[in-house]
């Protein structure tokens, strides 16, 4: 009995163990599956969070770099604005038409210290429109507000300060700029490849800047979170108070919801510097329906499906990680290229609006030289030799106003692709003979060491465009002699780097004992609007693009430009260019060739008496200087016209061979001076096509000096005029027999 008892026992003890062990390994298995459950369930919340959140920088990343462009622009006209843009209303419209086109602005205007803005509809007050304006009065400098009702229009307001102006008796201090939502939303990254990524941009309560959404067809003045609460079920653990209390205190957020049938998953994070909100939206679908399979296959087979299940997190994990990974270095490079960007906006920005800065220093410095001078010498009058000094300081800083000028202007012809070169025959020794006449005279008054050496044999003509030659060598040996201080020594060099039959590949070369260039900053100063730094531009001044054009017109002419330098002890650029030669050309003999007197003589006297110009002009200030410079000077007989037509007909009034040269101007009112050109040339009288005419005008560019020719004009002389140069030309056809 005993041991059929204690196998009974045994038994039972057996089947209870088996029983408990069954339901345990049950509680653990389903235990295991609502933990997997749960686990898969955030993980996948997890996973979405990562997403929208790192999708949601990318964008705003983008988003910012518009505003901060557009902001860098209204502080680039702030910066701009001078007493003659405000010296009347006129004025003042076309500066704000300008700047509104230039910078894409629907919207700009001038704010004075009582919160009324000017604009080109006329005086209005801003304080009722714009609710922001307060804190740019109290001074703060870069604000950006949006509102909804200014100018009827769904508006971005941006705002800044600047220097108090004058306009009417009134201070300017602050100017404003704005642009409709739609303007800058059209260039940001609101919706991704596959159309299911939305994002928008909203106000701190809600109101849609800019909407890209599952809500449809939203009209004027929408919100979120009215929308959420007509339309909007949240699922567990989400709601739209939550969203409420994030957008009040600056949270970003997730939350999961249903809208019209759609399950969407929302991520909600606020834009620095504004207080607006982005939002970016995606559907659940596709993680919804991987977790209700991965359930059913859990419900269907306990202890194979938790294998399965174990399986397939890890495989789905490591998947799902490394595409996150990837898609995490891609939004990285993205991110960093949108950073890249930004800086290089705000850095060309930064050029620019530095350039800006010195043109206006560089521009200002000859022109109060100018007028100081031209006061000095009218108070002055009785001492000829006082007069005398000023007259000649005033020609210097003309000529230097001339050179910044110019430099402006090749600069955005290159820019702009319209540099024409030219291929013409010319003697290199004469072109190196000229060069060292003016900067002789330069290195005599610095006491600085200046000479020009050839290096073995070079052709003394050569095929190509010396002005462009003349501007990269001028650039080159001013800077040397800007940077170059007392006692120290430039070389202008010639060597010959390859010769064939019909062509030469000539090294010029520009060496200095100056300041020398930090080994950081070699390429530096060579781009537009750059200097090497602050100090320097303190220091010695310049608009930063004399190297830029050197480098410029190097590739044009099909060459290169290179620098070595040592800081602090000099340096040397090496210009290389290809010309053409011909077969019979000699080689420059650079002693005896060279003339005896270096200075340019500009006090010959020309005597034209008995000779008839006709001048035609429409400026009076410009006919009574040439009056004054080429009749009282010269003795000969002006008959003036105010216009082109006038000038046709006192050409036709007069006897034939009575002009010996017509001066015509180019824009001028009824007629231009083309246009009596050819009506000139057309005429039937003996003279009509032998006399000559030159165009005088302030259209300086080779294509303008084309349209001359075309027109039937024997020569081109620009403005301002070198009185020296106009009449040695002038003498060439006057003295003929």
């Amino acid at each position: 009995m005993s041991e059929s008892h204690d196998k009974r026992i045994s038994h039972t003890r057996f089947y209870v163990v088996l029983v408990l062990s069954i339901v345990l390994v049950c509680l653990l298995v389903w235990w295991l599956i609502n933990a997997a459950a749960v686990i898969t369930s955030d993980f996948t919340k997890d996973m979405n969070t990562i997403y929208l959140r790192e999708m949601t920088n990318l964008t705003q990343a983008n988003f910012k770099s518009g505003l901060s462009m557009r902001y860098s622009g209204l502080k680039a006209v702030a910066e701009s604005v001078n007493d003659e843009d405000m010296e009347s209303l006129e004025a003042m419209e076309r500066f704000i038409n300008d700047a509104e086109q230039n910078n894409d602005f629907e919207f700009m205007a001038f704010v004075d210290e009582d919160g009324f803005y000017y604009s080109r509809d006329g005086k209005r007050p801003a304080a009722s429109k714009l609710s922001f304006l307060a804190n740019l009065l109290n001074g703060e400098d870069k604000l950006i507000s949006y509102n909804e009702t200014f100018l009827d229009n769904n508006m971005i307001v941006l705002g800044t300060q600047i220097s108090p102006i004058s306009f009417n008796g009134t201070d300017m201090i602050a100017i404003i700029a704005g642009f409709t939502a739609d303007s800058i939303g059209q260039h940001l990254f609101l919706r991704s490849e596959d159309g299911q990524t939305n994002a928008s941009i909203v106000t701190g309560d809600g109101s849609f800047i800019i909407y890209n959404t599952f809500f449809a067809d939203l009209p004027k003045g929408s919100n979120i979170i009215s929308k959420f609460k007509e339309y909007a079920d949240f699922d567990k653990g989400f709601s739209v108070e939550q969203i409420e209390k994030d957008f009040k205190s600056g949270a970003a957020g997730m939350v999961v919801f249903k809208a019209d049938g759609i399950h969407m998953c929302m991520y909600y994070s606020p834009i620095e510097g504004t207080e607006w909100y982005m939002l970016m939206e995606v559907p659940y679908a596709v993680v919804d329906e991987m977790t209700e399979e991965l359930s059913s296959n859990l419900n269907r087979n306990a202890i194979t499906m938790m294998a399965s299940v174990m399986l397939l997190i890890v495989v789905i994990f490591i998947i799902y990680l490394t595409n996150l990974r990837a898609h995490s270095k891609q939004l990285e490079a993205a991110r960093e290229s949108a950073e890249k960007a930004q800086k290089a906006a705000e850095q060309a920005s930064l050029a620019k609006s530095e350039f800006l800065s010195r043109m206006s220093h560089e521009i200002r410095t000859p022109m109060n030289g100018i007028i100081g001078m031209t006061e000095i010498a009218r108070q002055n009058t009785e001492n000829p030799e006082k007069v005398d000094d000023c007259l000649r300081k005033v020609a210097l800083s003309s000529k230097h106003l001339m050179l910044l000028i110019n430099d402006v202007l090749d600069m955005s012809k290159i820019e702009s692709g319209k540099i024409q070169l030219k291929n013409e025959l010319f003697d290199l020794r004469l072109f190196l003979e000229n060069i060292e006449n003016i900067y002789s005279v330069q290195a005599e008054e610095k006491e600085i060491d200046f000479k020009i050496s050839l290096y073995g044999e070079i052709d003394e003509f050569i095929g190509g465009d010396s002005l462009r030659l003349n501007q990269i060598l001028t650039n080159l040996l001013s800077n040397a002699f800007k940077f170059t201080p007392k006692g120290g020594s430039i070389i202008l060099g010639i060597s010959e780097l390859k010769h064939e039959k019909d062509s030469v590949l000539l090294r010029f070369s520009v060496k200095d004992t100056g300041t020398g260039i930090k080994e950081e900053n070699l390429e530096k100063i060579f781009e537009a609007f750059e200097q090497e730094n602050a100090e320097i531009t303190h220091k010695y001044g310049g608009t930063g693009l004399g190297l830029s054009i050197v480098r410029k017109f190097s590739e044009l002419m099909g060459g290169c430009v290179t620098v070595r330098s040592k800081y602090g002890k000099g340096s040397e650029f090496e210009v290389d260019l290809p010309f053409s030669v011909t077969d019979n050309s000699r080689m420059i003999d650079w002693k005896s060739g060279r003339s005896a007197d270096k200075k340019t003589v500009e006090n010959k006297t020309y005597d034209f008496k008995g000779k008839h110009i006709l001048l035609a002009e429409d400026n009076e200030l410009n006919r009574e200087i040439a009056v004054e410079l080429l009749g009282t000077v010269t003795g000969a007989v002006i008959d003036e016209a105010e216009d082109g037509q006038r000038a046709v007909e006192l050409f036709a009034e007069s006897e034939v061979n009575y002009y010996d040269l017509i001066l015509m101007d180019i824009q001028m009112p009824r007629m231009d001076g083309f246009e009596a050109t050819k009506k000139i040339r057309a005429m039937e009288r003996a003279d009509a096509a032998s006399v000559p005419i030159f165009a005088m005008t302030a259209n300086a560019f080779a294509e303008d000096e084309e349209k001359s020719q075309q027109a039937g004009m024997d020569a081109h002389i620009s403005k301002p005029l070198e009185i020296s140069a106009v009449l040695a030309t002038l003498n060439e056809v006057l003295s003929r027999d």
